[in-house]
């Protein structure tokens, strides 16, 4: 038996996956990338970041980063594939000119649960840093950075290069002998 199912990440909705059922009921399979499926109304994220996410009393912590957020959230689709594998539970979204002063573009990050947010902006000159605000228990930007550190350790790979199997003690993405 075969299952065949759209892949979908708040960070990033792409690819197939591909499940053998094998004879003791475990499914195990791989991604197949250049496929993607418009989400139902039910299935897509509810969150606005100004409504749901951002409180006036909320203090962010300022840092700064020289890591590219078009790296993580742009055109890349391995990368993006990738950060939604390791971070399951955080979406993004872009705001172009958000009427703050000097930013000319940011990138929201926030948990599904609403409980923890970032925001990296971009001042519309410099390529090599950006300012970062950070706010809940999760420092999630941090959690991007970690994750495309190891991606590139991992040599860049692709959603090709990943898989899933799922059986009576849970699932693992990867392969059971290298768990993501």
């Amino acid at each position: 038996m075969m299952i065949l199912t759209p892949w979908e990440t708040p960070w990033f909705c792409y690819g197939l996956l591909r499940l053998h059922v094998g004879g003791n009921g475990t499914a195990s399979g791989r991604f197949s990338p250049h496929s993607a499926f418009m989400l139902m109304r039910g299935q897509r994220t509810g969150l606005r970041i100004f409504r749901d996410v951002v409180r006036d009393e909320h203090v962010p912590e300022e840092s700064a980063t020289g890591l590219s957020p078009w790296a993580v959230s742009g055109d890349g689709h391995s990368l993006r594939f990738a950060v939604g594998l390791r971070l399951v539970d955080v979406w993004n979204a872009w705001h172009d000119d958000p009427e703050v002063d000097g930013v000319q573009s940011r990138l929201w990050l926030a948990t599904t649960d609403a409980t923890s947010w970032a925001a990296v902006d971009w001042d519309g000159e410099l390529r090599d840093r950006f300012t970062v605000w950070q706010h809940g228990a999760r420092r999630l930007w941090d959690e991007v950075e970690a994750t495309y550190r190891w991606w590139r350790r991992a040599g860049e790979p692709g959603p090709e290069r990943f898989g899933l199997t799922v059986g009576s003690e849970g699932q693992v993405l990867d392969s059971p002998d290298q768990p993501l």
